[in-house]
Parts: C-alpha cells; sequence; structure tokens
C-alpha cells in the first residue's frame, strides 16, 4: 500500500509541476522551485541524520529522507505558496496561507505516520512539522521577494534604464 501512496504522490507532484510551468512565469516559477529544493533538501538531510525521523518505505531507497517530499512535493508548495502571496498581500494573508499551507501538510503528515509505514517519528513532533513548514514557506517568500528586487534593478543596485 505504501508504494501505491508514494507513486500517487509522484504523479500528484509531476502533474502540479507541469501545471505549475505553465500558469506561472517560467524563469520566476524555476528560480522558486529550485530555491525551495535546495533548502529543502539540506534541512531533510540534517533531519534524518540527527535520527528526528525516518522513512522505512521510500520510492528511492537509495537515500536515506524522503527525496519525493524534498525535491518535489515541497518546492511546489513553495511555489504555489509564494504565487498566492506575491502580489501585494498584506502581512495577515501571508502568514495566514502560510499557517494553512503548513497546516494542512502536517495534519496530511499525521495521518501516514499514524497509518503507514511511509515516515516513522523518533524524537520528532507534529508541531515540529508545522513550525518549520510554516517558517520554510516564509523564508522561500523573503528569499524570493530579494532575488526578484535584485533582479528589477541594475549591476550593483542601480535601477535599468531603458533603451
Amino acid at each position: 500500500m505504501e508504494l501505491i501512496l508514494l507513486w500517487m504522490f509522484f504523479i500528484t507532484g509531476i502533474v502540479l509541476f507541469i501545471r505549475f510551468a505553465k500558469k506561472y512565469p517560467l524563469q520566476e516559477w524555476l528560480i522558486c522551485y529550485l530555491l525551495a529544493a535546495h533548502l529543502a533538501i539540506f534541512l531533510g538531510q540534517l533531519v534524518v541524520s540527527y535520527e528526528l525521523l525516518y522513512y522505512p518505505v521510500k520510492l528511492f531507497p537509495q537515500f536515506r529522507s524522503s527525496v519525493l517530499y524534498e525535491y518535489l512535493l515541497l518546492p511546489i508548495m513553495s511555489v504555489y505558496y509564494y504565487y498566492q502571496t506575491s502580489s501585494n498581500s498584506s502581512m495577515f494573508r501571508m502568514l495566514r496561507v502560510a499557517l494553512l499551507i503548513s497546516g494542512t501538510s502536517t495534519v496530511f503528515e499525521v495521518v501516514l505516520e499514524k497509518n503507514t509505514d511511509l515516515i516513522h517519528y523518533i524524537q520528532w513532533h507534529w508541531y515540529y512539522s508545522l513550525i518549520s513548514i510554516f517558517l520554510f514557506l516564509l523564508a522561500i517568500r523573503f528569499l524570493m521577494k530579494q532575488i526578484v528586487k535584485m533582479g528589477e534593478s541594475g549591476p550593483r543596485g542601480q535601477a535599468r534604464q531603458s533603451d
């Protein structure tokens, strides 16, 4: 059953990946995705190497962490969050959407932890997931806003001039 779930997550992730690639500006979308994936891989490896949680059943067993989650699902959630809050969103909206996404993800993770062998908490609690995903989404959004701001200005922070 676990492998079927993993394949369903993989297919869902690929479908969302393709859908988002068509829906959002490719360059900005790709930067957000790769930034989130890079940070997620680093943090995921830390959590697994400190034996806070582990993944008994994996789609790619040669890795200790959940490659599917870190390379595909969490970065897609980050892209979705970034675009949901990128157009002049208030601080309240940014926090509310981040809490909604991280809360939904955490509830889903807890259900998987209780009912499958996809994830097991060793020294981990559900609220660590809630807080870490919430902060992760906010960090990616902040970093993306800084990258976009730097891209809008010319070299060394000077405004671009039209030719």
